[in-house]
């Protein structure tokens, strides 16, 4: 029988995996909930969640004082990622047909620190690939990390090719998630072994083959390294993560009849701004 570990706890998704064990009294149930496993090992698992409940709209965090606070241009670029986010969110919830849950508060603060790790001298498919994986790996939003980001370096690349357009991400014919799925879930493993290199180490060594997410999305031990030291894992693994979100922008430009954009350059960080600035 597969060794499988829950990621988030199989009975209230809210909680995560935070810490493993092989002693039982090493951990406190008052710090959240645990389940045991029987691998190779008696293996025993502490789930937390981050204290956030809710929908969205029960947010109370002050956004405008937060916002007051930044200079010119992060105010610009966290409006219009807030903005873009909203409509995310708007469609998810025609989708689902009822408001969304949130297991995280909205991090504005660490919205536009993602453009601090763009290099604007590359092709526009790198920097937009660089853009995307960099909003997504801040994880400053909740429920929408992902198609926010896609949805907002989709402006990158319509501020050099004006005409490009990718399909929405909420439509009746899902077409388009089909291919895109298959990039976002293996953004979600690379994530989560990027966070958890340490205890997914143990959880091999005590039997573990499978770490299982949310969504069934199966997560194969064997096929990362996590041997390395956590500073060296979160540098590898963010590296991994933008070379995976530059081939999803590369596919979405072919597909888009784009491909031009693969050996152009794009906008630098100031023109994107101005962009950004008369944008509606």
């Amino acid at each position: 029988m597969t060794g499988l570990v829950h990621y988030h706890h199989p009975d209230d998704e809210h909680y995560s995996l935070a810490y493993v064990t092989l002693d039982r009294d090493e951990i406190n149930p008052d710090d959240g909930k645990i389940k045991t496993y029987q691998l190779e090992e008696t293996v025993h698992v502490l789930y937390t969640n981050s204290g956030a409940s809710g929908t969205v709209d029960d947010i109370t965090e002050n956004f405008e004082a937060i916002l007051d606070e930044m200079d010119e241009s992060d105010r610009l670029v966290t409006m219009r990622i807030l903005q873009t986010f909203e409509g995310v969110l708007e469609a998810m919830e025609l989708e689902e047909g009822e408001k969304l849950e949130i297991y995280k508060q909205i991090d504005v603060g660490r919205i536009p620190t993602a453009l601090e790790h763009v290099d604007w001298s590359r092709p526009v498919v790198e920097v937009a690939g660089q853009l995307l994986s960099s909003l997504i790996l801040a994880h400053s939003l909740p429920n929408a990390n992902h198609r926010t980001s896609i949805a907002f370096a989709e402006w990158y690349l319509e501020s050099a090719e004006s005409s490009f357009s990718l399909p929405k991400l909420a439509t009746e014919s899902y077409d388009w998630q089909e291919w895109v799925d298959p990039y976002i879930v293996d953004s979600k493993r690379l994530l989560t072994v990027r966070r958890n290199t340490t205890p997914f180490r143990m959880l091999s060594e005590w039997g573990c083959e499978i770490v299982l997410r949310k969504g069934e999305i199966e997560i194969e031990l064997s096929e990362y390294d996590l041997e390395m030291p956590q500073s060296e894992a979160l540098s590898t693994y963010a590296t991994h993560h933008t070379e995976l979100c530059t081939g999803l922008i590369i596919e979405s430009v072919t597909r888009a009849g784009a491909s031009h954009l693969r050996f152009e350059d794009g906008l630098d960080e100031q023109g994107f701004l101005e962009y950004l600035e008369i944008s509606e």
